[in-house]
């Protein structure tokens, strides 16, 4: 899976298909984490949430990570245009499953548009495995494309995820064939929803999760395992890259 063909073009994609709605819900719960100052953003993308953080969370240190260099690049840019120290802010070129981060180091992550990638076998292990970064009051706030429940919206937004997956799968390799829903994989791992906030006819929304119990590690491992008896192999995290070069 990269987005690195798409990374030229993508802010012009989001505008077609959401105009700035998108954005609006990515930054819609930013007010209530100021206080986080462990930051993991996975999947970020072209940074534009990452240049709002950068003048919201001033004294926060975050680590961004995603698929694709080309993108980390322009997240690197907009973080360095918007006025953010390049000391609090760390770029790494990972795949996940397969994430190679500190262990209860996060006290708040953010995944915007990016569990929309993964199969309900995959999701369970990225979600797990993110989830063991994170300290045991951690705040998840996830932002993403959902299918209402009934009337026009629900056969809507139907349309337009199935044109969209076709696409990213054609173009980046996904996986995924259409959205599913991480919640229970962030209630097995801990996390509790706090709230929900959406928009454009519920086809995009964004929630917030707090975890409020920590697993035994046990759990933590409990999708590893299960993935290793699978015969499709997984990339691993790359060492951090060098995205000046």
């Amino acid at each position: 899976m990269s987005f690195d063909l798409l990374a030229p073009h993508y802010r012009w994609m989001e505008a077609v298909l959401a105009g700035n709605k998108l954005q609006q819900c990515r930054v819609h719960w930013l007010d209530s984490v100021r206080d986080c100052r462990r930051v993991l953003l996975v999947g970020e993308g072209n940074g534009r949430f990452l240049e709002a953080c950068a003048k919201a969370m001033p004294l926060a240190q975050f680590t961004v990570v995603d698929a694709s260099i080309e993108m980390l690049r322009q997240a690197e840019r907009r973080w360095t245009n918007a006025g953010g120290n390049s000391n609090r802010a760390k770029f790494v070129q990972a795949t996940l499953p397969g994430l190679n981060l500190p262990k209860e180091s996060f006290d708040l992550v953010v995944t915007n548009c990016f569990l929309d990638c993964f199969t309900p076998e995959q999701l369970e292990q990225v979600v797990a495995e993110i989830a063991a970064c994170t300290t045991d009051s951690a705040v998840w706030i996830v932002t993403d494309f959902a299918v209402p429940q009934r009337g026009f919206a629900k056969w809507r937004a139907k349309a337009v995820l199935r044109a969209a997956y076709m696409f990213f799968r054609l173009t980046t390799r996904i996986t995924a064939l259409e959205i599913c829903p991480p919640d229970a994989s962030l209630t097995a791992a801990g996390f509790e929803l706090k709230g929900r906030h959406e928009a454009d006819a519920g086809l995009i929304y964004s929630a917030k999760w707090q975890r409020t119990k920590r697993l035994p590690r046990a759990k933590h491992t409990e999708a590893h395992r299960h993935d290793d008896n699978r015969d499709t192999p997984h990339e691993f995290p790359k060492a951090t890259a060098d995205l000046r070069a």
